[in-house]
């Protein structure tokens, strides 16, 4: 790699300076940095500041320094453009990231080609009134329909394969694999390894005896009715789409990924002991 994107989010503690040791280090190894922030006053030292995304396509990878709603959100930048994403963690979890930042040291790896790519299954959702489409998305972790500004328990009618199933609570989530240690885990939802590819349907605080978690074969496709008002779409944490009563939201895998870059061996039960069950 010649040219590489590098994006900070400047709230986290410490993330300034972890840019400029980044930056630094990818300039020894023969990597041209371009940093990417919103504010082109900001001082980050060792690479040019850009603030528009015209330069993000013209590297070949993208660094996202941050926790994981920064690397996700990364990701999410350059999904149209197939640029790999490496995640650095400067926030408290970090499931999205490929290094600490006390790890660094490893990112001369990108120059000599010591590493590898992690491809995520992705989810395409739409939402359609009758035959017009309003709004079309791809998420990495999750799509939520929900209710909104209201507290009363919404029914949500969710098709699939020729059965309805009828919720009635506060919503449901599709999740990837990659989503599952996201809203869906804080849901009750299992754990999945991000290997594999599957779609898991979690209700949210379901008003009926059961409120299991399933999860689908990659191939199912899902139709979830709006019989209310005052529900929402949210994908990805990102702000929400408002639903009105007689849309239809439907969901199914994506047919492209998105690639992450993996500088070290680590495990996915690595992840997971280092992350929730030794905290």
């Amino acid at each position: 790699m010649k040219r590489v994107a590098v994006i900070v989010n400047d709230t986290k503690s410490g993330a300034g300076e972890l840019a400029e040791e980044v930056c630094l280090r990818l300039k020894s190894a023969g990597i041209n940095p371009v940093i990417i922030m919103e504010d082109r006053d900001s001082p980050t030292e060792g690479g040019q500041i850009y603030s528009c995304c015209e330069e993000v396509i013209r590297c070949e990878a993208l660094i996202a320094i941050g926790g994981d709603g920064t690397i996700l959100g990364a990701a999410r930048m350059v999904l149209p453009y197939d640029i790999p994403v490496l995640g650095i963690n400067a926030g408290r979890l970090g499931f999205l990231a490929g290094l600490e930042r006390y790890e660094i040291d490893k990112m001369s790896r990108l120059s000599t080609g010591e590493y590898t790519l992690a491809h995520r299954m992705l989810l395409e959702v739409k939402v359609h009134q009758g035959k017009q489409l309003l709004c079309e998305q791809l998420c990495i972790n999750d799509a939520v329909v929900s209710r909104y500004a209201t507290s009363r328990l919404m029914e949500i009618p969710v098709a699939c394969d020729g059965h309805t199933l009828n919720y009635h609570g506060d919503g449901v989530i599709f999740s990837t694999p990659t989503g599952s240690t996201a809203y869906g885990f804080s849901a009750g939802g299992p754990v999945v390894d991000p290997r594999l590819e599957t779609i898991t349907l979690t209700p949210i605080c379901n008003h009926r005896l059961f409120n299991r978690s399933i999860m689908f074969a990659p191939e199912a496709q899902f139709k979830a009715g709006i019989p209310h008002e005052g529900m929402a779409l949210t994908y990805d944490g990102e702000p929400p789409f408002m639903l009105s009563r007689g849309q239809t939201v439907t969901v199914r895998r994506a047919e492209q990924s998105v690639r992450f870059i993996q500088l070290k061996k680590q495990s996915f039960l690595d992840i997971l002991n280092k992350k929730l069950i030794s905290k």
